[in-house]
């Protein structure tokens, strides 16, 4: 029998090289997924900057989950995404879910399954203006 640890996958992560670009923030409440998830390279975040885009508001990156080393960690799950379902509601019964790259390795959808995808969309990393 495996002991094998699964290594989960944040959907909120920091733009840094070793991470993926999970999509583009199209409004408020809306995310445009990218997959396959291309990965995040020194020169992409360059050419970001470059260009005046704050990544962490037009864009949402994923990488690896860092648990108990994340602020956002509550005892022994990620408590950004109870609190945003909390707030938001488990969402409706869209069919299908949204095209993801991450979802077998989401550490969001493997704690609150359906209304994680439901309420997704509305994580922005930095809000413009902030």
């Amino acid at each position: 029998m495996s002991t094998q640890k699964t290594a989960f996958t944040c959907p909120s992560a920091p733009p840094e090289p070793g991470s993926v670009l999970l999509g583009v923030v199209a409004a408020p409440g809306q995310i445009v997924y990218i997959t396959p998830n291309p990965p995040v390279s020194s020169e992409m975040l360059d050419t970001f900057q470059k260009n005046g885009i704050v990544p962490e508001n037009r864009l949402r990156f994923a990488g690896p989950c860092m648990e108990h080393r994340c602020m956002q960690w509550a005892g022994s799950r990620c408590g950004l995404i109870d609190r945003v379902v909390e707030h938001f509601g488990p969402g409706g019964d869209r069919d299908p879910l949204p095209k993801c790259g991450i979802r077998n390795t989401c550490r969001w959808f493997a704690q609150q399954g359906r209304a994680a995808c439901d309420s997704c969309p509305e994580v922005i990393r930095k809000p413009a203006g902030t």
